[in-house]
C-alpha cells in the first residue's frame, strides 16, 4: 500500500470497518477488507507518531 494522507487512511479504515460490522461480506472479502483496514490502521498510526515527535522537538526548542 502507498502512503495516504492521514485523513484518506483514515476514511478508508472506517469504510473497512463498516463493511465488516455490516456482515453482508463472504469470508474471503472480510478477511481482505480487515488485511485493508489494517494497513491503513498502519499507517494513521506512523503519522500521528511523525507528528508527535515533530510537536516533542518544536516543545524542546522553544
Amino acid at each position: 500500500m502507498d502512503k495516504c494522507k492521514f485523513e484518506e487512511s483514515l476514511a478508508k479504515l472506517q469504510e473497512a470497518c463498516e463493511k465488516i460490522k455490516a456482515g453482508d461480506l463472504p469470508l474471503e472479502a472480510a478477511i481482505a477488507c480487515y488485511n485493508e483496514g489494517k494497513a491503513h490502521y498502519k499507517n494513521c498510526k506512523s503519522i500521528l507518531e511523525e507528528a508527535t515527535q515533530s510537536i516533542e522537538v518544536i516543545e524542546r526548542n522553544q
